[in-house]
């Protein structure tokens, strides 16, 4: 197999896992959209649904920068920056929208053990 063929599979797979994960992000927030719904109480289903997003972007990113169209080592630092940043971002509110719905798991609970 060439070098490139390679990068083609690498660069696949990537995209692949990060739609998997974005995938499993978005059906968690669907989970906690009911959770909302049911109970009327705020979960941030949303961020948990927008926020993956930039595990697709970091991927589709980092595909750009190995692709063999971009050349200059200062747009390769721009976009790995670029992805790098996404990916952060999307990490933060990620963690922000699990920390409510389990804060709001919790109290469920606790409710449920004081019947």
């Amino acid at each position: 197999m060439t070098d490139d063929l390679i990068q083609l599979y690498i660069n696949a797979a990537a995209v692949a896992s990060g739609i998997f994960f974005w995938a499993g992000f978005l059906v968690f927030g669907f989970i906690a959209r009911r959770y909302s719904v049911v109970f009327k109480r705020a979960t941030f289903h949303t961020s948990l649904m927008i926020a993956p997003s930039g595990i697709l972007l970091y991927a589709v990113l980092m595909m750009i920068k190995s692709s063999p169209m971009i050349k200059d080592p200062a747009a390769n630092m721009i976009i790995q920056g670029a992805a790098c940043g996404l990916l952060f971002i999307s990490a933060v509110f990620c963690l922000a929208g699990i920390l409510k719905f389990n804060s709001l798991i919790d109290e469920l609970l606790k409710y449920k053990e004081q019947k």
